[in-house]
């Protein structure tokens, strides 16, 4: 090997050492820089026949454990989908505040039964009577409120979603361009390395918002899928569409049907015209964008189903009423003829039958909605009943004909009729054993504030007009949404008298306590039976107990599930910060290690440089000896 070949192959080797201090001094530099990996030149033996002449720098390498990655971005999405329940949760909590509390609701309610039980001790006292007309609208005020903070947290759930479909938008909008450069690339100012760094950047920034899967071609260039195994990016970027709504309110559900939706959905749109409704499909069930699905249309929705269902029970506990029945002509067949002149839609007819000697139960209801029918058995919280909904908008008569053709068709053997004006007359088949009606009886909702029984409508629908509230199922259900419009009776505000003044002529006696003690009994030891559609108790055993007793349920579930959720996170935040130090670990830039290579390329450029410096000797001594 001759000086040149000496010379050349010293030559080379300044030049990678050159190299490799300018990748130490970028790894330095970029210590801190989020997303930075720590790079290294990579190098190779220069043959020549066989014999090597030299050595040359190849492309820059990242130290990234690809398994680590993957299961970091799955958890990292998890984490997400756990951070927005745990955020959400909390706040559920504090507005609820704690059973007891001076903020809780139940406080409100017990606050509202002391008054009504001061009243009765009192029931002539004008402060007496304004106490419970002032603690039932801040009641109803409190509930009001509840509801419209469960609403104004469902549209920052619909807002955030807004602004996580623009990021992911855009990060897949620079994954295109990048993936771009990474495949036409082969040499330039630019380091793939470094490409690939600003990839995984915004990777990781849609992996916070959904859970995706990753396919990388040899260029770096990557196709992004839904877990699902929709395309996401895959040449070109999808492009996802969120039809945001504003003014969110308790009617503002999701729906698969568009024209009944009332919140934005998400819809993914290929370059080749091929387009799915995301949320409609179930295809977003993790990272933010699941965990703010879930929060606009699960569980926020349930909370208000649960408010609209304490304002239910407040309303309908005070102002209904049990119509009996009277046993019809002697037959057979038999049974019993009741009143309906009072019946309004969502008030109930309940029949007590026997049926092949087993007892059985059948719940009529209101419904003049036709849309609305044929109704379930879950609309009434009795597990153990038959729900039938009849019109009775054109009167008993075919309020009978429609009651039979639905009687028939569960194989019942009754029989309605309407003897006479609004008279439903309900019977057995007349043969021994085989049928037998039990009882018959309607509740009512009574809208009288006198001559018509204790009970008083003092809760009302104070929606445009004030209604009296009926628990009707037509239109949509006047129980959707009533927690945000639940009011005080303005006539009793007017005159408060009406709490204790049940009769005109004669007029009760102030100093008579039977109106307040009867609305006091119904509040405190009256059991009421809630629906379990909103969460609080099972369709087998629904919850059954006093207003109160549910108020503290409801704020009950709200503070265990914002604790489990708290106890998610942090178990979630464990398994992401130990991928993260593992793959920190691997890719970070080590300052110790860096300066121990400066040290090592220091030396070897000073070598290179001595055996270029010998070489240079050697020739000047050639050429003096010649």
């Amino acid at each position: 090997m001759g000086l040149s070949s000496i010379l050349n192959i010293a030559t080379s080797g300044l030049s990678l050492t050159q190299s490799s201090l300018a990748v130490v001094a970028r790894n330095v530099a970029n210590a801190d820089t989020p997303g930075y990996t720590s790079k290294r030149l990579t190098q190779e033996n220069i043959l020549s026949g066989g014999v090597g002449i030299g050595v040359r720098g190849l492309a820059l390498s990242r130290t990234v454990d690809v398994f680590i990655q993957s299961q970091l971005r799955i958890e990292t999405a998890a984490f997400g989908d756990v951070a927005v329940r745990n955020d959400f949760l909390s706040r559920i909590d504090q507005l609820f505040g704690v059973p007891g509390g001076p903020n809780g609701l139940d406080t409100n309610i017990n606050q509202f039964i002391q008054s009504l039980q001061e009243l009765t001790a009192s029931p002539d006292g004008f402060t007496s009577r304004q106490a419970v007309i002032g603690d039932a609208q801040v009641l109803a005020q409190h509930i009001r409120q509840l509801s419209q903070d469960v609403q104004t947290m469902r549209q920052l759930a619909e807002n955030s979603l807004a602004g996580a479909v623009d990021e992911v938008n855009e990060a897949l909008r620079q994954l295109a361009t990048i993936n771009q450069t990474l495949g036409t690339q082969t040499t330039g100012p630019v380091p793939p390395a470094d490409l690939l760094d600003e990839r995984d950047k915004f990777i990781d920034q849609i992996a916070k918002h959904l859970d995706i899967r990753i396919s990388e071609a040899s260029s770096g260039a990557v196709s992004i899928f839904t877990r699902s195994g929709n395309a996401l990016l895959e040449g070109l970027p999808v492009q996802l569409r969120f039809d945001q709504q504003g003014n969110i309110g308790p009617l503002s559900l999701y729906s698969d049907v568009p024209a009944d939706r009332g919140v934005g959905t998400i819809t993914l749109e290929a370059a080749n015209g091929f387009s799915i409704d995301l949320i409609r499909n179930g295809i977003l069930d993790s990272g933010r964008i699941g965990g703010l699905i879930k929060m606009r249309d699960e569980t926020l929705v349930e909370v208000q189903a649960q408010l609209d269902e304490l304002a239910h029970a407040l309303a309908t506990s005070l102002s209904s009423k049990t119509v009996s029945s009277t046993a019809a002509p002697a037959g057979p067949p038999d049974g019993f003829d009741i009143d309906t002149a009072g019946l309004l839609a969502g008030n109930s007819i309940t029949v007590n039958y026997t049926q092949g000697g087993t007892p059985a139960t059948l719940t009529i209801i209101r419904v003049d909605d036709p849309a609305q029918l044929p109704l379930s058995n879950d609309v009434s919280p009795n597990p153990n009943d038959t729900v039938i909904g009849i019109s009775f908008s054109g009167g008993a008569g075919a309020a009978a004909t429609a009651l039979n053709t639905a009687l028939g068709s569960l194989g019942i053997a009754l029989t309605a009729s309407n003897p006479a004006g609004t008279t439903l007359r309900i019977v057995d088949d007349g043969v021994t054993g085989t049928s037998d009606v039990d009882a018959l009886s309607a509740t009512v909702t009574s809208t009288s504030l006198q001559d018509d029984g204790n009970q008083l409508p003092l809760f009302v629908d104070g929606g445009l007009a004030s209604l009296p509230y009926t628990g009707s199922l037509d239109f949509g259900g006047q129980k959707l949404g009533f927690a945000s419009r639940i009011s005080v009776n303005n006539l009793i505000v007017q005159d408060n008298e009406l709490l204790v003044r049940f009769a005109s002529a004669p007029a009760t006696p102030l100093g008579d306590a039977t109106r307040p003690l009867e609305l006091l009994d119904r509040l405190t030891n009256v059991p009421f039976e809630f629906s379990p559609d909103a969460g609080i108790g099972t369709t087998n055993s629904p919850f059954k107990g006093t207003i109160s007793g549910y108020a503290q349920r409801v704020i009950s579930l709200q503070t265990g599930r914002a604790n489990q959720a708290e106890r998610e996170l942090a178990a979630q935040d464990v398994v992401v910060t130990a991928l993260q130090e593992r793959f920190s670990d691997d890719t970070k830039v080590d300052i110790n290690h860096e300066l121990s290579q400066l040290i090592e390329l220091q030396n070897s450029f000073a070598a290179n440089a001595r055996i270029v410096q010998v070489a240079d000797e050697l020739f000047d001594l050639l050429f003096r000896t010649f």
